[in-house]
């Protein structure tokens, strides 16, 4: 049992530390060496519980997929008219919290290893499937309750994700900081218009 218990404890340590090494090295630059020196710890630990670097880095989107699964979980909109709904649904997924909840740049080296790793691929791909379930769901009810007018809930699910996705890369790269808030406004207001077929 204790043996159990420090597995539990160690692993998610060394996942984040893992991580937190991507964002200083790179995912190149991010050895098992360098996490363990991180942690001063001896790599050997490292290695007893994943094995090697792919296993790390599986782990590590296993977490990512844990971080933003719970961001949906604790989604709360129920109690609302479908209209609030709709925008506590488009202010929840346009908010800082969901930008900054994992660090673009180790987005960015995630999503770079899944190209060449088809077992990385499909753990991303789950976590995108994941994100289109809960938004199918919620555009559903919306469309159920004549809130927006959508066609196909899942193809307007992949558009919103297109944007959501795209908007936070680029967002990155070009918008200022001091802007970020007229900016997530502006794509608020321009998934409503698409999801109420104002762009028709």
């Amino acid at each position: 049992m204790k043996k159990r218990l420090n597995a539990d404890i160690q692993k998610p340590k060394i996942v984040k530390h893992f991580y937190k090494t991507i964002l200083a090295q790179g995912f190149e630059g991010a050895s098992i060496a360098k996490v363990a020196k991180r942690m001063k710890i001896h790599p050997s630990l490292i290695l007893h519980y994943f094995g090697n670097k792919e296993n790390l880095t599986l782990a590590l989107v296993d977490f990512v997929i844990d971080e933003y699964g719970g961001l949906l979980k604790d989604f709360k909109s129920q109690d609302l008219a479908p209209e609030d709904r709709l925008m506590r649904l488009l202010e929840a997924i346009w908010s800082r919290e969901y930008y900054e909840k994992i660090n673009v740049a180790g987005s960015f080296a995630v999503l770079a290893v899944s190209f060449h790793n088809e077992k990385i691929h499909g753990k991303i791909r789950d976590l995108y499937r994941m994100f289109k379930k809960f938004l199918v769901r919620e555009f559903v009810f919306l469309i159920d309750s004549r809130v927006i007018c959508a066609d196909d809930p899942e193809h307007a699910a992949e558009v919103v994700m297109t944007m959501i996705e795209g908007s936070r890369h680029f967002r990155t790269f070009i918008i200022d900081e001091d802007q970020v808030r007229r900016y997530n406004q502006d794509m608020i207001k321009s998934a409503r218009h698409f999801l109420k077929g104002q762009f028709k």
